[in-house]
């Protein structure tokens, strides 16, 4: 709460701390660009906007544009590799002063001390993190998670201040059907005030209504206008998504006008720190929406403001008296770059890099301990054979760049009675492996789409049980991805019979490292480098191979239980009687 000091600086009785003239300010209440401003801020604070204050320091910007710092309306900060930590170091110095987090993929290892923990991490930070409850822990029954979360047991987190909400809720299927432990964590948040976020690929008429009419609010899954439209039509919020696997956000663009992006909001979801370093953040997405012509103005309100409306931050997303000094600095409207990027008043980075005052609010931070969390089975080469049936498979049909899969029948390659990958037909073995309890639980499958024509590839970053996923040509090289997985505690790798290619531990719950980003991005460019080589397709194949066992996006996909038809919402077997 403010205290009466902040009054006294407004009404010109006592100096601010600091005045940025000459600026461009943006201004979302009238709609306008305010030429010349000054903006006076006081405690990490907005104090003054052309009220002629005096401070005991000025900063003149030259003229250059002055926005509020961008908000991620939806990420899952486990997805970059980093721990919190690492990850502010990232995307703050490209404007990102907020994020809202679902901690969903730490969740659904290790529960309730997931959770707490991302809190631990990302406490006193030079960025805010702000939680969203993870809805479903597990995601589905058809998987192996590390943990069942309950309403009681989020109970506790509805009360935390940091924590907007409940996070995305998958299981739409649940909602519809009326299923009480999904609704009574709907009920949990919908009665203390707090957001509900959505999660509904496809969904419309009636079924969509029903979604809508629980209380969720947003849908980050839209891939086309036509879905985005309809679901504004229905009273929810958009959240337009530039992730690494999923880049929805230019096909919604012709979705964006004078009044729907009034409800709309930018989100990463997931989002490598490779491609963070190459090509940016939010503000990637900012400049991705300017290119393909939407008003800057526009842009920059679903980036910063319209995040703050939806999720009640009333001191984030304006520059306006009362509201947080974070801000963000930039040359050039039709190609946004933070130049200068202020957090509570203090400039905390300057071209893109972190200043001395990032380390004064906290950027060296150390993460608090996290136990081990890969417990497989121990496993030999023959677990992975798979005996043929004589009859007709069911094939994962994978597309790079999305999330959302095919299913086809094909007949097997065989030798000696056991299926073999077929390089060929890119008809490759895929499997997943239960690493939270050691019971030993293998889904065995096939998957075409990867184009893999030599070893194999394994992680340990699986949506959304994150159990152990090996996709491979060879048994051997799968065999040995297992195995280094399980060394490593954690993690990717690729291998050829008994050598290892490329690897990165994780550490961190088999989702984050422990180390800096650097050498997180360095390890991660090896692995791009045998992508290349290769000729495998899609940005990210590491990131589409951990798609492939989300068995709540359609439409054939695998988990340590078998294969899951997500558009009947059910298990089916690998082979298909006649």
């Amino acid at each position: 709460m403010l205290k009466t000091d902040y009054i006294d600086v407004a009404r010109g009785r006592t100096p601010a701390d600091l005045n940025l003239i000459d600026c461009r300010m943006v201004d979302f209440f009238r709609g306008r660009i305010v030429d010349g401003a000054m903006v006076s801020i006081y405690r990490g604070y907005i104090v003054g906007v052309n009220d002629g204050l005096e401070a005991r320091k000025t900063q003149d910007l030259g003229g250059k544009y002055l926005c509020p710092g961008l908000i991620d309306a939806h990420v899952h900060i486990e997805s970059s590799l980093l721990s919190p930590v690492e990850y502010a170091r990232m995307v703050a110095p490209r404007g990102t002063t907020a994020v809202i987090a679902d901690p969903h993929e730490i969740a659904n290892v290790l529960g309730h001390d997931g959770i707490n923990w991302m809190l631990r991490a990302s406490d006193g930070i030079p960025l805010d993190v702000y939680m969203m409850v993870p809805s479903c822990v597990p995601a589905t029954h058809f998987d192996t998670a590390g943990a069942s979360l309950f309403a009681s047991d989020l109970a506790r987190f509805a009360r935390d201040e940091r924590v907007l909400g409940l996070g995305e809720v998958m299981n739409y299927p649940g909602v519809l059907a009326g299923d009480p432990r999904v609704m009574d964590k709907i009920s949990l948040f919908w009665e203390a005030g707090k957001a509900i976020d959505g999660h509904a690929p496809g969904l419309s008429g009636r079924d969509l209504s029903a979604y809508a009419l629980s209380g969720i609010r947003s849908d980050h899954e839209a891939t086309t206008p036509g879905e985005a439209l309809a679901k504004l039509g229905k009273g929810m919020w958009i959240m337009a998504r530039l992730g690494s696997s999923a880049r929805d956000l230019e096909n919604l663009i012709p979705a964006m006008n004078g009044e729907t992006i009034r409800r709309m909001m930018l989100c990463t979801d997931d989002r490598h720190p490779n491609d963070i370093a190459a090509e940016g953040h939010i503000d990637a997405a900012v400049r991705a929406l300017i290119s393909g012509g939407v008003p800057f103005l526009d842009a920059l309100r679903m980036a910063c403001h319209n995040p703050a409306l939806y999720y009640g931050l009333r001191r984030s997303g304006a520059i306006a008296p009362g509201y947080k000094a974070d801000l963000v600095a930039f040359s050039d409207p039709a190609d946004f770059r933070a130049e200068l990027v202020l957090k509570a008043g203090e400039v905390i980075a300057k071209g893109g890099v972190p200043t001395a005052g990032y380390e004064k609010m906290g950027g060296s931070t150390l993460a608090p301990p996290l136990r081990d969390s890969v417990n497989i089975k121990w496993l030999e080469e023959k677990d992975f054979r798979i005996p043929d049936e004589g009859s007709l498979a069911r094939v994962i049909e994978a597309q790079p760049g999305s999330i959302i899969t095919g299913a086809s029948l094909e007949r097997p390659k065989v030798s000696e009675g056991l299926c073999v990958s077929d390089t060929e037909r890119d008809i490759i073995k895929i499997f997943v492996i239960e690493r939270h309890t050691g019971s030993g639980s293998i889904g065995k499958g096939f998957i075409r789409g990867l184009r893999m024509k030599r070893g194999a590839m394994g992680s340990t970053v699986s949506h959304d049980s994150h159990n152990m996923i090996i996709a491979g040509v060879d048994d051997a090289s799968i065999f040995k991805a297992a195995r280094r997985l399980n060394a490593m505690k954690g993690g990717f790798v690729i291998t050829d019979g008994a050598e290892v290619l490329a690897e990165l531990a994780l550490p961190v719950a088999g989702l984050m490292s422990d180390k800096p980003a650097s050498e997180v991005i360095a390890k991660l460019a090896e692995f791009e480098e045998f992508f290349r080589m290769e000729g495998m397709p899609g940005a990210s194949p590491l990131m589409t191979l951990s798609f492939m066992a989300l068995p709540v996006i359609p439409s054939l996909k695998i988990t340590d239980k078998g294969l899951v038809d997500v558009d009947t919402f059910e298990q089916v077997s690998l082979f298909k009687m006649p």
